[in-house]
């Protein structure tokens, strides 16, 4: 039976302590992240900045704002950390340590209820302690290395739900790690739907679970709504995410762009306005050479030459009520939502053709972007950055000769590479019988991972266009089963007659 015999007896954070190898691997860890972070910062002194999504956060959290067109979770916990630290090097440290705590967590419950060898799990462990996509993404003023962290957190306590008999603790603190990667990225809108499967299978008391689950409910039910209330109360519009919208309608606009234009008179009343503008602008891209939506990107969401934002001016020049530009730009996000909508059920097939099909393409080897330089090579970050930080003046700087962060091209091939190994290593896995051979905890884990892996696919595909740094929590755990899986498929390659061995009898490297 595979992995049969492989689950300690104690509980986990016993068995962390009480096991010699534990400690020794856990002591390593934390001197070698050390080392790491501390050469890292030898490079970058200065945090990495995206604009204009870092400004939007740091500004959001300066004025402590309620909504943001990002997802608000992130300015919370900037505004958090700066009441014990303001240095942009405590941010990056805590942001660094974080998503290195939850690694470990992962990394060692993966130990705990899958056993992989001992040097296989040594192997894993030092890949990714010296992954320098995890310094990296630590050190930039964004969400993604908390959503990362928490992200990490929410899967493996994931696992440990699934293991069953979850603790009552596990469960309230699961709930919030749920509702802090909910609050701050939108990725994390169906992390809820995963939660909650796994408690009402679990091994628990009827009443238990519903309160587990109610808890869930409340706490995403009551940030949602009270999100809803605030875009009420600023731009009398009910939506729960502005940016939505506009993700919305800029994606489908990818497929309309080589559609026929549909003509106004046929366009549901609400759209008709809009619909111009957007088959004006069709017509004057298709003259050109060198179309600015060749790839699927940031043009119709950010370019102010695309429709939605031309649209935008021409419905909000006049408002004099509403100067600030966020309200002005919120204002449009729920009818964006419904066009958005619209335009994919009248053209699915050219939405799927245009823009579906290549964002699937960069999930399988996911462009650099913003991870690719240092502040876009600049040398100055905006004012916002600077009087957060205390800094004297709004100059920064790294280390190497230009500005590019060369190790980040390497990531595409390499995630490429883990996504197909990862698929190989599953059919493997199958074909030689793993399922068969499999304890029922080890199937419900696997079933678990695969959809989570699948569903991460299909969500990051239809909502956004792909960047590495979306895909961080994705690469973390496909890469970690992907190796135990590959450990399995080598102990099925050394014992040729599978029915006549035992765990027991495999080379002590093996074991």
């Amino acid at each position: 039976m595979l992995f049969a015999n492989r689950i300690p007896t104690v509980n986990f954070w016993e068995w962390i302590k009480e096991d010699r190898e534990n400690r020794r691997l856990l002591w390593w860890s934390a001197a070698v992240s050390a080392l790491v972070f501390t050469i890292f910062k030898l490079f970058y002194p200065f945090p990495n900045f995206m604009p204009p999504d870092s400004y939007s956060y740091l500004e959001a959290a300066y004025n402590n704002q309620a909504i943001n067109m990002w997802a608000i979770g992130y300015s919370k916990f900037l505004r958090a950390v700066s009441c014990f630290v303001k240095a942009d090097l405590g941010l990056v440290i805590i942001q660094y340590v974080l998503l290195q705590a939850s690694l470990l967590y992962f990394l060692f419950t993966l130990k705990y209820l899958l056993g992989p060898s001992t040097r296989s799990f040594r192997i894993l462990l030092g890949l990714n302690l010296l992954n320098p996509l995890v310094p990296h993404i630590s050190n930039f003023v964004s969400s993604d290395a908390l959503f990362a962290a928490l992200s990490l957190g929410w899967f493996t306590q994931l696992l440990w739900i699934i293991k069953g008999k979850p603790s009552r603790n596990l469960l309230i603190m699961h709930a919030f790690v749920l509702l802090g990667a909910f609050m701050v990225r939108y990725n994390g809108l169906y992390y809820p739907i995963f939660s909650i499967v796994a408690i009402f299978f679990a091994h628990l008391r009827s009443r238990l679970k519903a309160l587990a689950i109610g808890l869930i409910v409340l706490l995403i039910g009551f940030f949602v709504g009270r999100t809803m209330q605030v875009y009420y109360k600023e731009t009398k519009t009910w939506q729960y995410s502005a940016f939505g919208g506009w993700q919305i309608a800029s994606n489908a606009l990818y497929g309309y762009a080589y559609a026929e234009n549909d003509p106004p008179e046929k366009v549901p009343a609400e759209f008709r306005a809009l619909h111009v503008f957007v088959n004006s602008h069709m017509d004057s891209i298709r003259r050109l050479a060198l179309r600015p939506d060749n790839d699927v990107a940031i043009y119709y969401l950010w370019d102010f030459k695309s429709p939605l934002k031309l649209y935008m001016e021409s419905q909000t020049k006049k408002d004099t009520a509403t100067k600030n530009y966020f309200h002005r730009w919120a204002k449009m996000g729920s009818l964006y939502a419904s066009y958005g909508r619209w335009l994919v059920k009248e053209h699915p097939l050219l939405f799927l053709h245009y823009y579906a099909w290549p964002n699937f393409i960069k999930y399988y080897a996911p462009p650099a972007g913003f991870m690719g330089s240092y502040v876009l090579g600049n040398d100055k970050v905006d004012f916002i950055a600077a009087r957060w930080f205390g800094w004297k003046k709004d100059k920064v700087y790294n280390n190497f000769k230009d500005k590019k962060i060369q190790v980040s091209e390497l990531f595409p091939t390499v995630l490429a590479i883990t996504n197909l190994v990862f698929v190989g290593v599953f059919l493997a896995f199958a074909g030689l019988g793993g399922w068969r051979q499999s304890l029922p905890l080890t199937r419900y884990i696997l079933w678990c991972t695969l959809s989570v892996w699948i569903v991460n696919m299909g969500f990051s595909v239809i909502a956004a266009p792909i960047e590495l740094r979306y895909q961080i929590f994705s690469l973390l755990i496909t890469f970690g089963f992907m190796w135990v899986l590959i450990n399995w498929v080598i102990i099925q390659a050394w014992i040729r007659q599978p029915e006549k061995h035992t765990i027991a009898e495999l080379p002590t490297n093996l074991q």
